[in-house]
C-alpha cells in the first residue's frame, strides 16, 4: 500500500514538473541567451534549463544527487498553480525618493551701521573779546581880555593958565602940579578853560554769524538677526538590492498571437517598439521589452506579468 502511494506521489510530481518547466518557448530561449550574465553560477545554486534549452554541464565536483534535489526544490517558486509559467529574472534595485528640508545656512546676524545725522545751523561766534582803551582828551583854551598897567599914577608939573597969563618972557609962568592917573592897556591872552584829561573808552566784544554743521545724533550699530535657511533636497535611497527572483511569465500555455500584438502595440505607443505588429515575439520585440523594463525599473529577463500590467495590456 505504501509503495502504491509513493508511485502516485511520484507521478503527480512528474506531471507538476513538466507543467512548470515545459512551457518555455523558443523566444524564452532567445531571452536567456541575451542574459547569459544573469545565469547564476552552478556553484551557487542549481540552474534548471527550460524546454528546448541546452543543459549546462555540471562541474566536476558536484554534491550528492540527494542534496541537489533538495536545493532545487527550495529555489522553485512557492504557491505556484498548474498551468502557470515562471522564469528566474533579475529584479533591479528598488529606490525610494523622498524630499527633506536640510539646513543650508546657520542663523547669524549682521551689523548695520546707522550714520550720524547732521544739520546746518547759524551761530554767533566771538571774534574779539570786550576791552578798554584810554584816550587823552586835550585841554581846552579860551581868550580873555585884561587891563595891563602901562604906567602908574603920578604927579607932574604942568603949565597952567590963570587969569593973568604971561605976556612976555619976563612975566612968570603958571605951573600946576597935576596928578596923572595910571594908564592901562587892554590885552588879550589865551587861557586854559578845561585842562587835559584821560578818557576810558569801552570796546564791546565782536561777534560773527557763521553757518556750521552740527551733529544731531551720533552713529550707531544695529544688530539685525538673520534666521537660518533651509533647502528642500530630494534624496534617492536604495530600498533593496537587485536580485534574481522567480516571476510569472507568458509561455506557450497562455500566450496567443492576439495578446502578443496588443503587447507590441503598447510597446509602440510607449516609444520602444518600431517594428511591425505581427503577433510574433522576435529579437526586436525582446529588445523593446528589455528597453521598457529598464526604463521603468521592472525585472528584466523575460515577459513578466508585471511588465504586461505596466503596459496596460489586459491578460485574458
Amino acid at each position: 500500500m505504501n509503495a502504491k502511494r509513493v508511485m502516485v506521489l511520484g507521478l503527480f510530481g512528474a506531471i507538476l514538473a513538466m507543467a512548470l518547466f515545459g512551457c518555455a518557448t523558443s523566444d524564452q530561449k532567445y531571452a536567456w541567451s541575451q542574459h547569459e550574465s544573469q545565469r547564476p553560477d552552478l556553484n551557487t545554486y542549481a540552474y534548471m534549463p527550460y524546454a528546448g534549452e541546452e543543459a549546462i554541464p555540471a562541474p566536476p565536483a558536484e554534491p550528492v544527487i540527494v542534496e541537489r534535489i533538495v536545493d532545487r526544490a527550495e529555489l522553485l517558486p512557492a504557491n505556484a498553480n498548474a498551468g502557470e509559467c515562471y522564469a528566474r529574472v533579475f529584479a533591479p534595485p528598488r529606490y525610494q525618493t523622498s524630499t527633506v528640508r536640510v539646513l543650508s545656512r546657520q542663523a547669524s546676524q549682521r551689523v548695520e551701521t546707522i550714520p550720524a545725522t547732521y544739520e546746518v545751523v547759524e551761530e554767533k561766534i566771538l571774534v574779539r573779546q570786550a576791552s578798554k582803551r584810554f584816550e587823552e582828551v586835550p585841554a581846552e583854551y579860551g581868550w580873555v581880555e585884561e587891563m595891563v598897567l602901562v604906567e602908574g599914577a603920578k604927579t607932574v608939573w604942568k603949565e597952567g593958565r590963570g587969569i593973568i597969563e604971561q605976556v612976555d618972557n619976563t612975566t612968570g609962568e603958571i605951573m600946576c602940579l597935576v596928578e596923572v592917573p595910571a594908564s592901562y592897556q587892554t590885552v588879550r591872552r589865551q587861557v586854559v578853560t578845561k585842562p587835559a584829561t584821560i578818557r576810558e573808552i569801552e570796546i564791546p566784544a565782536e561777534y560773527e554769524t557763521v553757518r556750521m554743521t552740527k551733529m544731531v545724533s551720533p552713529s550707531q550699530e544695529k544688530y539685525i538677526p538673520i534666521p537660518e535657511e533651509y533647502t528642500t533636497v530630494t534624496r534617492t535611497e536604495k530600498v533593496s538590492d537587485g536580485s534574481m527572483q522567480w516571476k510569472r511569465v507568458l509561455c506557450e500555455t497562455n500566450m496567443t498571437p492576439e495578446m502578443v500584438s496588443r503587447i507590441q502595440d503598447a510597446l509602440m505607443k510607449a516609444g520602444h517598439y518600431p517594428g511591425a505588429i505581427d503577433g510574433i515575439i522576435g529579437p526586436q520585440t525582446h529588445m523593446a521589452i528589455k528597453s521598457y523594463q529598464k526604463q521603468n525599473g521592472l525585472a528584466e529577463g523575460d515577459l513578466t506579468y508585471e511588465t504586461i500590467e505596466s503596459l496596460g495590456v489586459k491578460i485574458n
